[in-house]
Parts: structure tokens; sequence; C-alpha cells
């Protein structure tokens, strides 16, 4: 039968993903000029979000983007996945 991959598991160093957000956290759209962030954290919003909630947003396949599930799972500096 055909397989197919519905869901997998990401593993970022929490320092990573922290910087990343940080990078996107200050961007605003210039059509509103309200953050980026905000439509990307789904029910937090810009001013509740945080890098685990912006990046379990991403990967919600019932956010109308993601293709499929996908589990962020951020790291301790220097841990190894598990």
């Amino acid at each position: 039968g055909a397989r197919a991959v519905l869901e997998y598991q990401v593993f970022y160093r929490r320092r990573y993903a922290e910087a990343a957000f940080a990078s996107c956290q200050g961007v605003r759209l210039p059509a509103t000029g309200g953050y980026a962030i905000a439509t990307m954290c789904g029910r937090y919003g810009a001013q509740l979000c945080t890098a685990q909630r912006w990046l379990d947003f991403q990967g919600d396949k019932n956010n109308g983007l993601a293709p499929l599930q996908i589990d962020f799972r951020l790291l301790p500096d220097g841990a190894e996945p598990g």
C-alpha cells in the first residue's frame, strides 16, 4: 500500500528558536501597521506570543497553511534529541 508522512517532529535548540522568533517579533505589516507576529501566533496574538507558541501555530495543520502536522520540540542548549 501507499505510505505518506502525516506528521513529524522537528528538534530545535531553544537558543535558535528564540533568535528566529526575536527576528520576526518587530516586523510590521505595511497594509495595517500591525505586527506580523500577531497573525502568526494564532489565538495568542502579538502580546502573548512566545517562540514555542509561534512554532506551534506554524506547525498546526488546522491553521490553513501547514501541509501537515509539525511538532516542534525545543531542546535546552547543548542537549541532544532523546
